[in-house]
């Protein structure tokens, strides 16, 4: 028996959901996973052991969501259905990384590809995808200092954002949600997001024309086309990304 399937065996009595099969008979469970006998004597002898082995693996894991998430979890645990979302996210194996900083967005795909939930919350990948953006904002690249760019936007110039800013746009008002409030009210929310100067989060609520002015910018549309596009004047345009400029979300114009 290779190593690899000995991993996997491992996993397996690690992230199954349900672990029954091993706590009950870990001779035939080793037998259905193509174990040797003396492999399968081996998890039988050491099945206690395993078990807390399981138990340590699985709270290395989930330890960390509480914190990145945590009004969806108040929502959830209100149904009792926390513990579940855990589980089947567990039971997926979509943690693929030694890091622990890859679980919140694994989390987050993992919701968004199969749709956990959300047919009875359907407010769910959008909550979460925004509570995990203030730490992937926090995490973002630093920006390297470019003399190169202008200070003063013009027409003809593209816009260099911070490598921080997320122009995000959401189905439900996920940013009003509190702990005390957690339900999000259905209605569209435009913010943007990004890292200040010193280190701290800002997100601030975008109006329509400010929104789509930022998608045509970040695909690096010229800034007097864009502002066109979206139904505002240049200085409209220049002024509300002087006030960006002023908090580090624009660094500059090229």
């Amino acid at each position: 028996m290779s190593v690899e399937a000995l991993q996997a065996v491992l996993a397996d009595i690690a992230l199954d959901a349900d672990v029954s099969a091993f706590r009950d008979d870990p001779i035939a469970f080793a037998a259905a996973r193509g174990l040797n006998p003396g492999d399968a004597r081996a998890l039988q002898r050491w099945q206690r052991r395993l078990l807390t082995y399981r138990a340590l693996v699985r709270f290395a894991l989930s330890d960390p969501l509480p914190d990145c998430f945590p009004i969806s979890k108040i929502l959830l645990d209100r149904e009792d259905q926390w513990e579940a979302c855990v589980a089947a996210f567990l039971d997926a194996r979509r943690i693929q990384s030694p890091y622990y900083r890859h679980i919140h967005p694994h989390f987050v795909e993992w919701i968004a590809e199969t749709g956990w939930g959300t047919d009875r919350f359907p407010w769910l990948l959008s909550l979460a995808h925004f509570e995990f953006m203030e730490l992937d904002v926090l995490r973002a690249p630093e920006d390297a200092s470019d003399p190169g760019l202008a200070q003063a936007p013009a027409p003809e110039r593209r816009v260099r954002f911070s490598a921080s800013v997320r122009n995000l746009a959401y189905p439900w008002r996920v940013h009003e949600a509190t702990e005390a409030e957690p339900l999000p009210a259905e209605g569209l929310a435009l913010i943007l997001c990004h890292r200040l100067a010193d280190g701290r989060y800002r997100q601030q609520e975008l109006d329509g024309p400010q929104s789509a002015l930022l998608t045509r910018l970040m695909d690096q549309e010229p800034l007097g086309p864009a502002a066109e596009a979206v139904g505002l004047s240049f200085g409209e345009a220049a002024a509300f990304l002087e006030e960006l400029q002023a908090e580090g979300a624009v660094l500059g114009y090229a």
